[in-house]
């Protein structure tokens, strides 16, 4: 089978173990997902990892009739309402109405959705469905951060929070349903907030990195060190702490280049349109590589990855594929960036919104090679002992089955 070329699925699969479910006991799981583009690399290990426990698979997405990736890989595809990020409360009727039909239709007895907003939807819908059925489902949400909703704290998401928060509880507290945090932060504070129920929380830590696509490399030895951002373009990422910490630098005549990576984001509250990216930029010494498509390419190519997001974010997947390539790491002492560094082994942790404290540490580094290149056999030894794709599979089929005993 043709697994579009991304490299490590077949060693995925490979090491992990032969848990096999009893033919007259084979479930139907549907995933619900609102895309599959950058994050196909770590979902198809899951996809075909469950299809060999003896799960029945189906990929409910918009456009997945005609998705070519679903094809190549003989997946199931349904197509289902787009999310469409700025469209408001029509949209998202639009996408519970939509779940409900194919949830009514398929009548899975697992259902699996990813990104908090998802799990808000998609547990309505499922929530409707339980009133008008006897059918039993088994909900799995994975929380990947708490993302803008709980990160922003302007008028607008306060007034979002208080409205949504009795329709979220309802929607993660039904019976039947198990949460996957990516960081204890997250965890607690859904708990503590009474929108979970701890006994239905499972913790894995990120979705997992290809160490075979991301491979461990020596560290350059350019005379001239490469500090590189790696970012979707959102100002929570802290874009302007990497610039200001760099401007900081090269005035006191610092030699380092300074690289940030990442395409335009559009339809995001948070995103950082062209023209504030080019006033972000003026007279800086921060080349701008826009998107790059080939990040392993690049990661060899450089010295040390800057990530100063104060975000919410489950383990940002930066942090995973920086780790994986042998790279020390400088990140914020943030729920999900801190969990991607064990301070002082193969990185720092500065506070968030600290653009001297950003400058310190990297000067501190690049200073200091030896440091650097302990960081960096530290950093893939993280990725090989709990970033790995497939120890994260391996948990989350586990979290299925463990869904289903209940």
């Amino acid at each position: 089978m043709e697994y579009f070329n991304v490299p490590g699925v077949a060693q995925t699969l490979a090491i992990t173990h032969e848990k096999t479910l009893k033919p007259t006991q084979s479930k139907k799981l549907l995933y619900i997902l609102n895309h599959l583009d950058w994050s196909w690399p770590q979902r198809l290990p899951l996809f075909l990892g469950a299809q060999k426990r003896g799960l029945d698979v189906s990929i409910a997405l918009h456009g997945a009739a005609q998705n070519e990736l679903l094809k190549n890989n003989n997946l199931r595809g349904l197509d289902i309402a787009p999310a469409i990020q700025k469209a408001g409360l029509k949209n998202m009727l639009q996408i519970i109405r939509s779940a409900v039909e194919i949830i009514q239709t398929e009548k899975p007895d697992l259902i699996h959705t990813i990104t908090l907003k998802y799990a808000f939807l998609i547990g309505l819908a499922a929530r409707l469905v339980r009133l008008e059925t006897d059918h039993e489902i088994r909900c799995i949400y994975t929380i990947a951060g708490l993302g803008y909703l709980f990160s922003d704290e302007g008028l607008k998401p306060k007034i979002l929070r208080l409205i949504v928060r009795p329709l979220l509880k309802l929607a993660l507290d039904a019976p039947g349903t198990h949460l996957i945090f990516q960081n204890p932060d997250d965890k607690n504070h859904m708990i503590d907030q009474g929108f979970a129920r701890a006994e239905n929380c499972h913790l894995i830590y990120g979705s997992g990195v290809d160490l075979k696509r991301f491979p461990a490399t020596p560290l350059p030895s350019n005379e001239t060190p490469v500090i590189l951002m790696p970012t979707r373009l959102l100002h929570q990422k802290g874009i302007s702490i990497f610039i200001k910490a760099a401007r900081l630098l090269h005035k006191k005549g610092v030699n380092a280049r300074f690289q940030l990576a990442g395409g335009l984001t559009h339809n995001n509250p948070l995103a950082i349109t062209r023209e504030e990216l080019d006033t972000m930029l003026m007279d800086s010494p921060v080349e701008w590589l826009g998107k790059v498509e080939d990040m392993p390419a690049l990661y060899q190519n450089v010295s040390l990855i800057c990530y100063p997001s104060y975000y919410r974010e489950g383990i940002p997947r930066i942090l995973l594929e920086a780790a994986a390539s042998a790279r020390p790491v400088i990140t914020t002492d943030h729920p999900g960036c801190r969990e991607g560094v064990r301070e002082g082994k193969n990185g720092l942790l500065i506070p968030i919104k600290d653009a001297q404290a950003l400058a310190n540490a990297i000067e501190a580094l690049i200073n200091n090679p030896q440091k650097m290149a302990e960081m960096a056999l530290e950093a893939r030894k993280l990725a090989e002992d709990i970033f790995a794709m497939d120890k994260i599979v391996e948990q989350t089929l586990d979290v299925y089955e463990s869904a289903q005993k209940v």
